[in-house]
């Protein structure tokens, strides 16, 4: 694998809204050679999705600045998983991936053979006076408006190692598949994340899975998410696939 990464950017303000679900809701969306990775004391049979929304800044492919292409926003439905044997690295694979960006849909379905769609879709992120983190990302499909608003409290933390929100937020390896079906590695570096506190009661969800990604994920229409993390972010780089 290279050592220079073929991307680098910003990812700031990640909104990660995470379910617990049966393992076989995964298993159309998992490569070979990977299980569902689990937190320790869960039952067999069980997995994990997350919702995660945030913003990408100042995207650069092999260190070049793509004009009108380096700031947009993300969101994308995640599962967590664990290869079966070897290194058992953990990682994540991606069910889809939505951005306003068509270029960016392009080069990441083409040299990562990802799953993403352009939408129009737009954020913000702010510091309030009252000393709050405020991130919103909304998407329009049809003639409905999806999206999320949520608020978390400044200073950011660092959770510690073992906690649930350092499980969901801290993964180094993607997994995908290649064109011939054959599973595909690729490792993405940044630095611990902190988050900003914060609770169900600070979230708004607007978010219809059964429209954006169809069956079997409109089973989480009517779930409150199992978990919230709002992590604020850092640079990353992407190397290249194995």
């Amino acid at each position: 694998m290279s050592d220079a990464p073929f991307l680098t950017a910003s990812w700031l303000d990640l909104v990660l809204l995470t379910w617990q679900v049966d393992a076989e809701l995964l298993a159309t969306v998992m490569p070979a050679g990977l299980d569902p990775d689990r937190r320790p004391g869960d039952p067999e049979g069980v997995g994990y999705v997350s919702l995660v929304a945030f913003r990408f800044v100042d995207t650069r492919v092999h260190g070049i600045a793509v004009p009108l292409h380096g700031s947009f926003p993300e969101i994308n439905l995640r599962t967590y998983v664990r290869e079966r044997e070897g290194l058992r690295r953990r990682g994540v694979t991606f069910v889809a991936e939505l951005v306003p960006k068509p270029a960016i849909s392009a080069i990441a379905n083409l040299l990562y053979h990802e799953h993403y769609r352009t939408v129009p879709m737009e954020c913000d992120a702010h510091d309030t006076a009252t000393g709050e983190r405020v991130f919103s990302c909304h998407v329009r499909l049809g003639e409905r408006e999806h999206g999320l608003t949520i608020r978390g409290a400044r200073p950011a933390i660092v959770p510690a190692a073992d906690s649930v929100e350092h499980f969901f937020k801290e993964h180094e390896w993607g997994f995908g598949r290649d064109g011939d079906g054959q599973t595909v590695v690729y490792r993405v570096e940044h630095p611990e994340w902190g988050i900003y506190p914060t609770s169900r009661e600070l979230l708004e969800l607007r978010f219809g899975f059964s429209e954006l990604y169809g069956a079997p994920w409109d089973s989480l229409d009517d779930r409150d998410p199992d978990h919230i993390a709002f992590a604020v972010g850092s640079n990353v780089a992407v190397f290249p696939k194995e």
